[in-house]
């Protein structure tokens, strides 16, 4: 099975719309907000916050518009790891090789598998066509702001471990890189979260100078476990099994405003269309919500039916009769209750 072709997500509504890349402000530079938006997570207590704006700007409080959500959209393969950072592992690390369309490298998808089995094997997973599934499914790390999708073509980590003869207790899988580099999971966590074996990303095969260039990818969880250039996979049985990394909890339910246009200015009276992605890696994303007035109220937008394992591309239209320059921000709320701790925020003028 193929995708179709994967596409970003436009603006498409009529009128004056925003056109390249927004930012988030930094958690530090924000200033509290109103009582009841303390969340604990964890054993963490995490704050939602909003900008204080020394600039003078005009405040519209209510704003209505029309909303528009989905989840679908990918990131480009030769973007997909810049928006990462620069961790030095799995699939936050850059350059990733097997991503960039150098001409170099070969397809090998032969991976090893051992550890507290009956007899080792070697399988390769691009040849498991009664085993291949398609997915579309979202990456972000445990700190920062980042976002990535991907419509991924792969084997079911469980498909594997069918093939195994387990010896009793086995509870514990690690995927190790061709580097040596290999972080261990529950195997009924693995499981449960439908872990793949990847070796198509938006549509191109992979390839690796060094290894194997099957990658690990898990949804609702965090980047590190998104090994690469799998070469050998374990199945032990441990006394404990490990704990699963979370998103820092001033991390969570992250959000961005994914366009702007050079000076954003806009005539009075035309539509302005703000679009984004919104993404918690583990709750459901439940509503957008927008203020025009420093934070002062809320429009909040349901996002009814979203799902965890993908992010939500928002898309907010509104208009302005009276010329002024105008500040909006964006966060989002997820089923479990958090309002985002970083909010997006974007900066405009109207005109007459």
């Amino acid at each position: 099975m193929k995708f179709s072709t994967p596409k970003k997500i436009f603006a498409g509504a009529a009128g004056v719309a925003l056109v390249a890349s927004g930012a988030t402000m930094a958690f530090a530079d924000k200033a509290p907000q109103a009582d009841g938006l303390s969340h604990d997570v964890d054993g963490n207590t995490i704050d939602s916050h909003r900008l204080t704006i020394d600039k003078d700007f005009t405040h519209v409080a209510d704003v209505q518009g029309t909303f528009a959500f989905n989840q679908e959209g990918v990131t480009p393969n030769d973007e997909l790891f810049n928006v990462f950072g620069t961790a030095l592992t799995s699939m936050c690390s850059k350059p990733s090789i097997e991503m960039l369309d150098n001409g170099e490298g070969v397809a090998n998808y032969y991976i090893n598998v051992g550890g507290n089995i009956k007899k080792n094997f070697t399988v390769n997973v691009s040849e498991m066509k009664d085993s291949e599934q398609t997915a579309l499914m979202g990456c972000s790390c445990a700190t920062g702001k980042p976002f990535g999708q991907a419509a991924v073509v792969g084997v079911p980590l469980e498909s594997i471990v069918g093939m195994a003869d387990l010896e009793e207790g086995v509870n514990t899988v690690t995927a190790y890189g061709a580097d040596g580099f290999g972080q261990a999971l529950p195997l009924q966590y693995a499981i449960d979260k439908k872990a793949m074996l990847v070796y198509e990303v938006n549509g191109e095969g992979l390839k690796s100078t060094d290894g194997s260039a099957v990658q690990m990818w898990l949804p609702e969880t965090v980047a590190r476990y998104f090994t690469r250039n799998i070469v050998n996979i374990e199945l032990t049985r441990q006394a404990e099994e490990p704990s699963v990394q979370q998103v820092d909890p001033q991390f969570r339910n992250k959000i961005d405003i994914h366009n702007t246009s050079e000076g954003c200015v806009f005539e009075a009276g035309y539509d302005i269309t703000f679009e984004g992605v919104a993404d918690d890696c583990g709750s459901p994303i439940t509503a957008i919500e927008f203020s025009f007035d420093d934070g002062a109220t809320w429009t909040s937008c349901a996002t009814d039916g979203a799902t965890a394992d993908k992010w939500v591309n928002w898309q907010f239209t509104t208009s302005f009769a009276e010329p002024g320059d105008y500040s909006v921000s964006v966060r989002a709320k997820t089923a479990d209750g958090v309002v985002s701790p970083l909010e997006s925020t974007l900066t405009f003028e109207v005109i007459e």
